[in-house]
């Protein structure tokens, strides 16, 4: 209930299950707040399905079969629990399946879970919400020994995701597309038994690196946070016990271990180490990033943390559910990265400013009445900020141009079917009708149609709103009055293009939401 102190709720109790690469997992955690999570039960089985779809390209059916038996292994235990709140997801396992939608056909008619599958940028983000805070957290009771820039490196099997924060404000992210799994896809099984494999790898690794260092040694980095499962098997192998949440790592042990591991092909690997294939084929791979790494930014420290992707999926569920202040604090860093990324490109801040002004006014007054919620506001928001980019390619064909620069932009905190709504709101932001024929509605699916239609359509009204871009409308609101929105405005200046604009782009608005729409002067 609204207006209840957090303490007066109940904790929030729920499931939590990931579908991974190397084993499948649930925890049950009763949420009081992101500073307090208490595990209620937690489980992990090993699975070998990760390496099946890195070999085969999909999931065959006994392994299906398989997993549907886990999973109904999990349901069970959840209704032993009671616990009837939970979520299903699942990462690149499923996501570079070919089968992948038979798989989530068959597990929901088998257990009746509705599996999630999680792109690669909202898996980064998970973990990475998690570990900012936590890491965080740790800093501040060690009275800020790791000092004030942090570049995290969360490496998963299909992507390395780098983000760095400089005095407590994200400001840069960027996901290069060469994961574990994905880079021993590169090459082939023979290519990677040769001697020569190890040196051939970190020079590709390298080349596909390198033009992110410019960037990212600007920054002074302090430290550097080396996460994911990739940091378990390596921390481990090195001596650290990487399980608990932080391990402050020296480098000069990374350094040596590449020395004595790097140079080894995976099957010298396992002989020497005296592990299974599965983990010793990520164990190059990793090591030869973390050199890439430690060779080009000068950090004080190295800190692993063993974060696993159920872990920090628990923490975000419940912060989004509560609506925790974690969470909008991370809301609001992620549209100040947008606005970073939009000023390498061109961008008016006054202008974007505003239109977000009048855009947030709109949507409160559609609270009851368009199920139009804050993480639309969210979208429309990011839109407003990124719509100019296509100018700095061409002034003509702007619009266009948007859309492709974000469809080809990682943008942190959205998932890929949220970026597509976002291109498709730059690709209107003036004028067509959203249809069909062109890609950027095209690709949506229902239900983000829908969405797309009501942000457009606000959006051209708040474009409208400062056309001039000289802020004329000061002090607006908004409301509903019987079948109007009704957006009212002081102003000392002449407003005429504004309120021409305005009732040109009112008819597309009112087609959508069945509403008139009117802006008058108080």
């Amino acid at each position: 209930k609204r207006g209840l102190a957090m303490s007066d709720q109940k904790p929030l109790i729920y499931g939590i299950i990931h579908i991974g690469s190397s084993n499948v997992s649930m925890r049950i955690v009763q949420y009081n707040s992101v500073k307090d999570i208490r595990v209620i039960e937690s489980v992990r089985k090993d699975t070998t399905f990760g390496e099946e779809v890195f070999n085969q390209k999909r999931l065959s059916f006994p392994s299906i079969k398989k997993l549907c038996r886990m999973l109904e292994g999990l349901k069970q235990l959840l209704m032993d629990y009671q616990v009837k709140v939970y979520a299903v997801y699942a990462t690149a396992v499923l996501r570079e399946a070919e089968n992948c939608r038979s798989i989530i056909d068959l597990v929901r008619v088998n257990t009746g879970f509705n599996v999630q599958v999680v792109d690669m940028p909202q898996e980064i983000y998970f973990k990475h919400f998690g570990l900012q805070y936590q890491f965080k957290e740790y800093n501040k009771a060690i009275g800020g020994r790791m000092g004030n820039n942090f570049l995290f490196v969360d490496i998963t099997s299909g992507c390395i995701g780098l983000t760095v924060w400089e005095k407590g404000a994200l400001c840069y992210q960027h996901n290069v597309h060469i994961g574990t799994l994905r880079l021993l896809e590169t090459f082939k099984l023979n290519q990677r038994d040769s001697m020569d494999f190890p040196q051939a790898l970190g020079e590709y690794i390298h080349a596909i690196m390198e033009p992110l260092w410019v960037t990212v040694r600007n920054y002074d980095i302090d430290t550097v946070i080396l996460s994911g499962r990739e940091a378990r098997i390596v921390g481990r192998l090195m001596g650290y016990e990487i399980e608990k949440e932080i391990t402050e790592v020296r480098k000069d042990v990374i350094i040596r271990f590449h020395e004595e591991a790097g140079s080894l092909s995976t099957s010298m690997l396992r002989q020497k180490y005296h592990i299974e294939e599965s983990l010793a084929s990520v164990v190059s791979p990793t090591i030869h990033i973390y050199k890439e790494i430690l060779d080009n930014v000068p950090v004080k420290n190295v800190v692993m943390m063993g974060m696993t992707f159920v872990e920090a999926a628990s923490l975000f569920y419940g912060a989004q559910k509560t609506k925790d202040p974690a969470l909008l604090y991370m809301r609001a860093q992620n549209l100040e990265l947008t606005r970073s990324i939009a000023a390498s490109y061109y961008y008016e801040p006054d202008h974007a400013r505003a239109m977000e002004r009048y855009s947030y006014h709109i949507i409160r007054a559609f609270d009851r009445y368009n199920g139009l919620n804050e993480r639309d506001e969210f979208l429309l928001r990011m839109a407003i900020i990124l719509y100019q980019i296509g100018k700095y390619v061409n002034l003509l064909g702007s619009s266009i141009q948007a859309w492709s620069m974000v469809k080809g932009t990682d943008i942190f905190g959205i998932s890929d079917k949220e970026k597509d709504i976002v291109a498709c709101i730059v690709y209107y932001d003036h004028k067509g009708m959203p249809s069909d024929d062109d890609e950027p509605f095209r690709i949506l699916s229902d239900e983000s149609k829908m969405t797309a239609l009501k942000l457009i359509a606000i959006f051209r009204l708040v474009r409208a709103m400062d056309m001039s871009r000289k802020q004329k409308l000061k002090d607006v609101s908004a409301r509903i009055v019987k079948d109007c929105l009704l957006i009212e405005y002081e102003s000392d200046e002449n407003t005429a293009l504004e309120t021409w604009l305005f009732d040109k782009e009112k008819e597309f608005f009112e087609n959508i939401f069945g509403m008139e729409a009117k802006l008058e002067r108080r």
